[in-house]
């Protein structure tokens, strides 16, 4: 296993479904930059605060590199810019995140994307869930996760759901 960083959205989501232990079981240690943590802390919607001690084997480390954090946040929020930025910095894996824009910009710096939908779908795979479909809906309906028509119709085939 090797270090992956996180953003917000695939930690929040997991927290939600309950399965946040799949982070430690897939990626081994998940690191998460401070504004994440913030934000995971201290939502800005009507979630429900996480506390980071439940969630096993992720771990919170601040990037170095200031002035890439302040480029990227030209474009992108505070969290995928620390994020991003560790990522490059600790030669991750991947970077576990799920809003477009920051998955286009991690592409654009060589980095590996995952969203939280692929760890599901690996779940499915290894037989630690028994279905894919109900708990992206679980994702729609319970936290406003939004799924594009055509990424929750693939995601079905790719489960045979």
């Amino acid at each position: 296993m090797s270090v992956v960083v996180s953003d917000t959205s695939p930690i929040r989501a997991l927290d939600h479904l309950g399965p946040t232990s799949l982070l430690e079981k897939f990626y081994g240690e998940v690191l998460i930059p401070p504004g994440v943590a913030d934000e995971l802390r201290d939502p800005d919607s009507a979630l429900p605060p996480l506390e980071l001690a439940n969630i096993p084997g992720v771990r919170v480390q601040a990037p170095h590199d200031a002035a890439q954090v302040e480029r990227l946040q030209q474009v992108l929020d505070r969290g995928e810019s620390e994020a991003i930025t560790l990522a490059i910095e600790v030669n991750a894996a991947a970077l576990l995140v799920d809003e477009r824009a920051a998955r286009t910009v991690a592409a654009s710096l060589g980095l590996k994307s995952i969203g939280v939908l692929a760890a599901l779908l690996r779940a499915k795979v290894e037989g630690l869930v028994d279905a894919v479909r109900p708990l992206m809906d679980q994702l729609r309906t319970g936290i406003d996760f939004w799924i594009s028509p055509s990424l929750y119709a693939e995601i079905c085939r790719l489960a045979d759901e």
